[in-house]
């Protein structure tokens, strides 16, 4: 039943899916190159991806130009994000962690199936020819370099496995989409979540008066110096730079404190603005679990526990704590899930659905479509039908509580290293009772579950965010997002082949870790792990009891996101970031107020725009030279 008018909201205009269109493949192609030829930056890795604010900023700045000069010509805000939206949403399907990696596993198998490891026999007859390039012929110039993609066997080779992950991903991507329209009003509208990584796309496409400011030129002229004068370091060593890394690890020599491993003392400013951004009571939560987790490996020299393998399975706590994350996600959300499914049932509800991007019916459907698409995917590739429905079902849990994580938390990174839903269903059942047909295709899966760093479903929350909060349309950036999507996959499958038969050999690890995963089950096959499940129960119970005392007590300070995210290896590199943002936050809130927060907040945002626009700047130099540049990230 709609309760209420339609909100105006500025229609998408043709220019700006245009000069979207035209940022896409240079952004692309940078991501490409960056992180798997050069292995630097690694843009994708980030929640915010500088290239696109870099791309933002470029588009700003002619828009200033326009205004003063050709004021007819002058963009809005909305044609604006509408750009920012488009290269970020095409760069997080071709990142890291999502098709680069897949392409690292197509064509593994065959390349380096050897008598010794007997691949052949253990699982080639498992493949099936449209999912993976089986050609070594064709797979000589990928792995060997100094060659040509665009040669007829090359590209009949990869056309067919090509355009069916090509499917695959947009109907997951679509999936993720119709998600995200259900849970768009709960989560932006009714819980009013912060998304605090919009802020600075936001505020750059407000106009004239961000750029007037002068804390944000000084803060500017922070990041941006000092990632200058660093760069100029690294291609002329005699110029002096100035150190901004440390490991106050290597103090500690005597056991048990030697347990704490290293120990990264990190000082970029864009670190500490993504900090500054962040609610104090998550930032005081963060760095308080990195301590923690710190004191587990002291506690664990201290018993001897440090000698079982693994310990302390930061893999399986997270994993627990991300279950519990979904689940209160989803509870606090399950009233407005019951009225979507009257919605949909044709029932009567008080669902206001004028201002909704689709109806949900129509979402509904679009989510059962998609899914059945994936799940077709899979089970025509051999999988069994329970072993999917395990699989996506876990896949899907993590994606929701990252989503959830990134609504409230604007947390810097997702990372979430090998202990994804093929690792752990065999830690549940076993190896031996899931079957050699549906193993081998979790080896194909595990290039976009093996980090859960470059999932679209958070981008697509936030762009619905800053279509909210920019009067958008909603209904066109939904079809807008998902189209730069497709296109972006397109663009990526052929940047990233091309990369590979001119240089060769390009995350060959990745694939190698896929099919030992594979060979290790088939030749070992192991049953439950309830070491491992006692870790993933440790988990739940320790982010349920969080929760708990944070609704039941309002003195109680800790939050159950930061317990995950504080144990990965990325958060390493920025716990004392967001530990020195925390201290400045909390002095300033506390002596002047809100007040003096948001006075000196485009000082922050100008340490992460300098630091983006230099680190883009030294990325597209290195396309033009062919060489490493200065990485001003080493996460």
């Amino acid at each position: 039943m709609d309760t209420s008018a339609r909100i105006s909201t500025e229609s998408i205009t043709w220019r700006a899916i245009l000069l979207g269109l035209l940022s896409l493949p240079l952004n692309i192609y940078l991501v490409v190159q960056t992180e798997t030829v050069w292995t630097t930056q690694y843009p994708t890795t980030m929640a915010i991806f500088f290239n696109a604010v870099f791309t933002l900023f470029l588009i700003a700045i002619l828009n200033l130009l326009l205004t003063r000069y050709l004021p007819k010509w002058q963009l809005t805000q909305a044609e604006m994000l509408t750009v920012y939206l488009m290269v970020t949403l095409a760069c997080v399907v071709c990142g890291h962690d999502l098709l680069q990696a897949t392409m690292c596993v197509l064509g593994h198998a065959a390349w380096f199936a050897t008598p010794e490891n007997e691949w052949q026999s253990l699982f080639f007859r498992y493949i099936p020819d449209w999912i993976a390039v089986m050609n070594r012929r064709a797979l000589t110039g990928y792995y060997e370099g100094t060659s040509n993609l665009f040669e007829t066997d090359h590209i009949q080779a990869w056309l067919t496995p090509v355009v069916a992950w090509l499917v695959f991903f947009s109907a997951l991507a679509f999936s993720m989409m119709m998600l995200s329209v259900i849970l768009r009003k709960q989560w932006i509208e009714h819980e009013k979540l912060s998304y605090p990584i919009i802020l600075l796309p936001f505020e750059m496409t407000k106009g004239v008066s961000f750029y007037r400011n002068r804390l944000l030129w000084i803060g500017f002229a922070v990041g941006c110096g000092l990632d200058l004068l660093n760069g100029i370091s690294f291609l002329y060593p005699y110029v002096p730079s100035i150190p901004i890394r440390y490991d106050i690890g290597l103090l500690f020599t005597e056991k048990p404190l030697s347990a704490i491993g290293s120990t990264p003392i990190h000082l970029n400013p864009y670190a500490i603005g993504i900090g500054f951004l962040m609610p104090l009571d998550l930032s005081l939560s963060c760095w308080l679990f990195y301590l923690f987790w710190k004191a587990q490996l002291v506690f664990g020299a201290m018993t001897g526990m440090n000698q079982t393998p693994g310990y302390p399975h930061i893999d399986m706590q997270s994993l627990g704590a991300y279950f519990g994350l979904c689940f209160f996600a989803l509870w606090i959300t399950h009233k407005h899930l019951w009225q979507v499914a009257r919605n949909i049932l044709g029932l009567q509800t008080n669902l206001d659905t004028t201002n909704e991007p689709m109806g949900y019916r129509s979402a509904f459907v679009g989510l059962v479509l998609s899914i059945g698409v994936v799940f077709g995917f899979c089970l025509k590739a051999g999988m069994s039908w329970w072993g999917v429905l395990g699989f996506f079902s876990i896949h899907f849990i993590l994606v929701l509580a990252f989503t959830r994580m990134r609504a409230e938390l604007g947390t810097p990174t997702m990372d979430f290293y090998r202990a994804g839903p093929g690792l752990f269903l065999t830690s549940i059942f076993g190896s031996r009772k899931i079957g050699p047909p549906t193993l081998t295709g979790f080896a194909f899966l595990y290039g976009f579950t093996r980090n859960y760093r470059s999932q679209p479903m958070p981008n697509q929350l936030e762009g619905f965010k800053l279509a909210d909060r920019g009067a958008i349309n909603t209904r066109q950036i939904l079809w807008v997002m998902w189209g730069a999507t497709v296109i972006g996959l397109l663009i990526g499958f052929v940047a990233f082949l091309h990369a590979g038969y001119r240089h060769g050999s390009l995350g060959t690890w990745r694939g190698q870790e896929a099919f030992s995963d594979l060979q290790r089950w088939l030749t070992l096959p192991n049953d439950t792990d309830w070491r491992h499940l006692g870790f993933f129960g440790f988990g739940i119970t320790l982010t349920l009891t969080t929760l708990f005392m944070r609704l039941r007590f309002i003195w109680w300070q800790l939050h159950p996101l930061a317990y995950p995210l504080a144990g990965n290896w990325n958060f390493g590199r920025l716990w004392f970031p967001v530990f020195l943002a925390w201290v400045l936050k909390s002095i300033l809130i506390r002596h002047g107020g809100i007040g003096a927060y948001r006075r000196t907040l485009p000082l922050f945002l100008g340490t992460m725009l300098g630091e983006f626009v230099m680190g883009s700047i030294w990325a597209i130099l290195g396309l033009f030279l062919g060489q490493r540049m200065y990485s001003f990230k080493h996460w």
